[in-house]
């Protein structure tokens, strides 16, 4: 176990494993988590997310609206987008939306505080003021194919790079995002170029084309989503607060709620190679299904720590990331 620092994602980068998280840290793994080395990392920025478009190439994001990219595998990164509250864009983006003058406060600690916004409906006949997201944290990205990386974030931040990551477009206004709800998790139907994303007040986004356009999906639910699990081509499995789970077998058409058993927060899912959906989440919550998610079956962690991500091993166990570091779990059938 590596329980020097949390730990809010992990990822593949072929064989290797690449863990990120608190004050920066990157780690990472080539025997399958049994032991760890540091990476050269140019931030002490909370990490959240990280995703490889091969063995070599990745990206990871972060708080301070960071990007890091890595051409090794993980063992020393860059900075490739940066846009710190008060201060400039590093990367130059295109910016499509209007320079709002926020008070810093909107910044707390509490990013997923419901009281940052209101429940009136928005007034057509006003002028549409898009959310100032200078400072507001990445949470989310992903590594989609021909160099197309997407972060998505608080506040309704959205950037997209269609070069591998050399320039970045600011693409917030091209969603029906119009109160800044936070985006939780963004993914990919495999095989395909559809991708979606899920976020605060359940908003959930499709685009068929690797992100170009995107259309909003009507909800199932009101609370926060964290993130989109495409088992396949056409299901879908979207989770969150209060242990909430939803199926969909029409890429997000339409959705059915999964009884799960458990109030806690779901935090992210994977799909092993013999089609197990593993469900996972606060106070060691781990939920299995083997049934195309007709049911699951609840599990505990010993410790019952909360697991923010995880991936499968080789071995048939879990390399699950989260409050106490990184860990192996075994026995989750």
């Amino acid at each position: 176990m590596v329980s020097a620092s949390t730990y809010l994602d992990i990822a593949r980068a072929g064989v290797r494993v690449v863990a990120v998280g608190d004050r920066g840290h990157i780690i990472y793994s080539d025997n399958e988590g049994k032991s760890w080395q540091v990476a050269d990392v140019p931030t002490k920025a909370l990490l959240t997310g990280v995703c490889f478009t091969d063995a070599r190439n990745g990206f990871a994001v972060g708080h301070d609206a960071v990007v890091l990219a890595t051409t090794d595998g993980g063992v020393s990164w860059s900075v490739k987008y940066s846009d710190v509250l008060g201060g400039d864009d590093d990367a130059g983006a295109e910016d499509d939306m209007d320079d709002i003058d926020y008070s810093d406060d909107i910044y707390s600690d509490d990013i997923y505080s419901d009281d940052l916004y209101s429940d009136d409906p928005y007034d057509a006949e006003e002028d549409y003021a898009a959310p100032d997201t200078s400072g507001a944290p990445f949470l989310d990205v992903l590594c989609a194919e021909n160099g197309n990386i997407i972060a998505v974030g608080g506040f309704g931040y959205f950037i997209q790079s269609t070069d591998g990551g050399e320039t970045w477009k600011k693409r917030m206004s091209d969603l029906d995002n119009r109160d800044g709800w936070h985006l939780y998790g963004i993914t990919q139907v495999p095989g395909s170029d559809t991708l979606l994303v899920a976020g605060e007040k359940g908003i959930l986004f499709r685009s068929r084309d690797a992100g170009r356009t995107w259309t909003k999906l009507d909800s199932p639910y009101a609370g926060s989503l964290f993130g989109i699990n495409a088992i396949s081509k056409e299901m879908l499995v979207t989770y969150g607060l209060q242990g909430n789970v939803f199926v969909s077998t029409n890429q997000g058409d339409s959705w059915r709620r999964v009884k799960s058993g458990v109030t806690r927060a779901l935090n992210d899912s994977v799909t092993l190679n013999d089609g197990t959906v593993v469900l996972v989440g606060g106070s060691g919550v781990v939920l299995v299904s083997h049934d195309n998610m007709a049911s699951v079956t609840l599990q505990y962690l010993p410790e019952r720590d909360t697991v923010s991500s995880l991936v499968p091993l080789s071995s048939g166990d879990l390399l699950m990331a989260g409050e106490s570091g990184v860990s192996t779990a075994t026995g989750i059938r």
